[in-house]
């Protein structure tokens, strides 16, 4: 069984303009004197992966150039994957599935998280519960604007002031079987779609919770990022 990283920096980073107009979001600075990319990168080589494929479009010269300096501190552990065209979240996937094994662990990270996780645990999770995908989830707070009213039979059984409704929500990282990338068929497709995907087939879907995660998808997230310094 072996290990193959994955950071996907090929997306236009739209949200966050006028800031993309000029740099890819994964090429983006943040504390610490590194590159948004670089905190994927850094997640995934506790797992000693054989190779960590760097997939872009976008301004893709940018992510070349920035993998040839960054491999001289991985010592070319890095290898820059262009597409043409944008595939999804899921679809650039698509050109692993005829170099990795069954058995082979994938490690999907996008190159605009910013995230706490222990990746040998999250692994170690994910052989130990037999899992065939494992999607690296936040418990995320959202505040209503209202009071809420519990009612039973139209009668008020109490009033609840601006609650939080929590949900697990994806972080944009994944660890998958290698298997499971010959259900793709290298067309357009989203995680959302290709996880669907994967259940309707059978697999098995599983979740490890992280307690420290930001996506860097805005400008008021990538400000709150450089506040809060992490």
């Amino acid at each position: 069984m072996a290990v193959l990283g994955v950071v996907l920096a090929a997306g236009k980073g739209e949200r966050l303009r006028p800031l993309t107009l000029y740099v890819p979001k994964p090429l983006m600075p943040i504390p610490g004197g590194r590159l948004a990319m670089q905190d994927a990168v850094e997640r995934l080589l506790p797992l000693r992966p054989v190779k960590i494929y760097v997939v872009a479009h976008y301004m893709a010269e940018l992510i070349m150039d920035a993998v040839r300096h960054l491999n001289k501190a991985y010592n070319g552990l890095l290898e820059t994957v262009v597409h043409g065209e944008l595939l999804g979240t899921a679809g650039h996937l698509y050109f692993l599935s005829s170099l990795v094994k069954d058995d082979d662990i994938v490690v999907v990270e996008n190159g605009d998280v910013i995230a706490n996780v222990n990746m040998v645990d999250a692994v170690n999770y994910h052989l130990r519960r037999s899992l065939d995908m494992t999607i690296i989830g936040y418990r995320a707070g959202v505040q209503l604007r209202y009071g809420v009213l519990n009612t039973e039979d139209d009668v008020v059984k109490a009033w609840v002031e601006k609650p939080t409704i929590y949900f697990t929500i994806s972080t944009g990282n994944y660890i998958i079987k290698g298997g499971l990338l010959r259900l793709l068929n290298g067309g357009f497709i989203d995680m959302n779609d290709y996880v669907n995907l994967i259940i309707k087939e059978g697999g098995r879907v599983g979740v490890y919770l992280v307690d420290h995660f930001m996506d860097i998808g805005t400008v008021d997230d990538y400000l709150k990022l450089w506040c809060s310094g992490k």
